[in-house]
């Protein structure tokens, strides 16, 4: 102990501005662990920030079972005059409804009775249904809309269900090039343009 302060001491005697030095440069140098745990803290925080509002969020929506998922298949066979629906893009596209509608397992209950009810609302060349129902009709193009185009919702809040499986691609599968995300007929992005 006595030997550190004496070298301390000469250190003074010697450059004034060692010791001051030494204290700044303990100052500006951070250790690579404390760098990691401020991070990790931010990270954490931020984490938090996301985390923490989204049980509220999840607590609003309702999740479908069995019962509200069978209402949509059967919404959807009416809608699209299509018996059989792939299951998967069924419970895909009830799920990406579910969160861009608001309330939307409500209006689906609602959508089927007026169908079952009015089976010849469907037999229309254009959906339309009755002014007081305008909501069930866009409820029901906004179905359509995702089976068609895979698409769920508008602007920031659309999700992109499907591309390959929508009904739009199957129903000129059988004239059109197999759908893909390239521009024209098979191979052509091998040739130079």
């Amino acid at each position: 102990m006595k030997r550190k302060h004496s070298r301390s001491k000469d250190l003074t005697a010697e450059n004034p501005f060692a010791v001051i030095d030494k204290k700044e440069k303990n100052m500006k140098q951070y250790s690579r662990r404390g760098v990691l745990k401020v991070i990790g803290l931010v990270g954490l925080t931020s984490m938090a920030g996301k985390m923490i509002p989204l049980p509220r969020a999840n607590a609003a929506m309702v999740e479908p079972n069995a019962a509200l998922l069978a209402n949509f298949i059967q919404v959807s066979r009416q809608l699209t005059l299509h018996e059989t629906l792939d299951n998967t893009v069924s419970e895909a596209l009830c799920h990406a409804l579910n969160m861009t509608q608001e309330r939307f397992f409500e209006g689906l209950t609602q959508l089927k009775t007026l169908l079952d009810a009015n089976p010849d609302w469907l037999e229309q060349p254009v959906l339309r249904f009755p002014e007081a129902h305008v909501d069930a009709e866009t409820l029901a193009k906004n179905i359509l809309g995702g089976w068609y185009n895979g698409v769920v919702g508008k602007g920031y809040k659309a999700i992109c269900v499907t591309y390959i499986n929508t009904l739009a691609n199957k129903a000129v599968s059988d004239k059109l090039v197999p759908p893909s995300f390239s521009y024209g007929p098979c191979g052509s992005w091998a040739k130079q343009p």
